[in-house]
């Protein structure tokens, strides 16, 4: 990815490959943060992976060598937790996210808890997340619900998009994954079923409507 949009302020966070993003006034940092599930340390090229993996990566290096790296954030090994941890920087076992939600229950973040973007959001940043979210597929519990002003994505593992293609799907009383989107202060609709035949075309949506979030904002800047 390649951001022009220099003239605005914005912290974008790819996760899971997906997309959040904010833009805020112009005395504060861009900021570019990549969270991607089953990404190793050693993986990307500036941190000695790269092409001696098999698989160069100039854009993330060049990102890397133009921004600030914090290289001490300790993931655990499922994403739930993980995403748990960098949203509120706190332990996921204090916020009930310390393994990957099975089941049909009530899971994720509740109300009460301090995300990344409410943070952001208190000091002047628009702010919206493009992707897996994970911490949260009810009422009360989607992004939208801890100040992030758009989002377009999956509430859970993008994994799902495989189960309806199963032998038996439709009889195991599984409810089907959906695409989902909403604005602060909506309930987040369902767009489409999220499955095979989305699965390799979602990332380019994702990005599509990143940067047009970025677009737009930074026009909003102008005009002020």
């Amino acid at each position: 990815m390649k951001f022009k949009l220099m003239s605005m302020r914005i912290i974008t966070t790819v996760i899971c490959l997906f997309t959040f993003l904010s833009v805020i006034a112009q005395d504060k940092p861009n900021v570019v943060i990549v969270f991607m599930d089953n990404f190793g340390w050693g993986e990307p090229g500036f941190n000695g992976g790269g092409i001696t993996r098999g698989a160069p990566t100039p854009k993330l290096d060049k990102l890397a060598d133009e921004g600030l790296r914090l290289t001490n954030f300790n993931v655990e090994v499922q994403c739930t937790p993980s995403r748990s941890a960098i949203m509120t920087g706190r332990y996921a076992i204090r916020s009930g996210n310390a393994t990957v939600p099975l089941g049909e229950g009530v899971y994720g973040l509740i109300k009460w808890e301090i995300t990344m973007a409410e943070m952001l959001s208190d000091v002047g940043y628009a702010t919206g997340m493009y992707g897996k979210w994970h911490l949260g597929r009810t009422p009360g519990r989607f992004p939208t619900d801890q100040e992030y002003d758009e989002w377009y994505g999956v509430p859970n593992s993008t994994d799902e998009s495989v189960y309806s293609s199963m032998n038996g799907f439709a009889e195991s009383g599984v409810t089907e994954t959906y695409v989902m989107e909403a604005k602060k202060g909506e309930t987040p609709k369902k767009v489409r079923p999220y499955r095979l035949d989305y699965r390799p075309l979602i990332d380019r949506d994702l990005t599509d409507k990143a940067m047009d979030f970025m677009e737009q904002q930074a026009k909003k800047r102008k005009t002020k």
